[in-house]
């Protein structure tokens, strides 16, 4: 058996939910429609530089066309912001230890310490994201790839 629950006003008055928003009396006035929300903005590497031969993914170390693999978006809600960082990334050389090879820049950086691993289809290492910088991490006992492509898609968001 079913119970009806009824919500009623102080004078006894059954409430009926409205669904037509223009009906609703006394709401507040500073509340955003989903089009006055901002959107993410055009991808850009404004900020970003490469460290310990670290690069664009283009196929070759010297880059291509495609300067976006490393870029980020932002959607800037004024207190705070909204971004989306991707890389397509490989370095020069073969690591055997943890190393930064992508420097994010300082308008992105999150307010907490966000550590995050990915898993890359080189058996022998993973991509660490943390607060400002990409490293490539090697298993122990092993070494990173030359000239490998890693990736790393990231959303997150940031009073920086």
């Amino acid at each position: 058996m079913a119970n009806i629950a009824n919500v009623k006003d102080k004078n006894k008055n059954i409430i009926y939910p409205y669904t037509d928003w223009s009906a609703v009396q006394n709401k507040p006035t500073n509340l955003a429609t989903t089009d006055d929300l901002p959107t993410l903005g055009e991808w850009t590497t404004s900020g970003i530089t490469f460290s310990n031969g670290g690069y664009p993914w283009a196929g070759t170390s010297t880059g291509g066309s495609d300067d976006h693999n490393c870029a980020y978006r932002i959607a800037d809600y004024g207190s705070f912001k909204h971004v989306e960082v991707r890389c397509v990334f490989g370095a020069t050389s073969a690591f055997s230890a943890t190393t930064k090879v992508i420097n994010l820049p300082s308008t992105i950086t999150p307010d907490w310490d966000l550590n995050s691993w990915f898993p890359t289809s080189d058996s022998n290492a993973t991509v660490q994201f943390s607060a400002n910088s990409i490293s490539l991490c090697p298993k122990a006992g092993a070494s990173t790839s030359a000239n490998y492509m890693y990736s790393l898609m990231l959303e997150y968001y940031t009073t920086a």
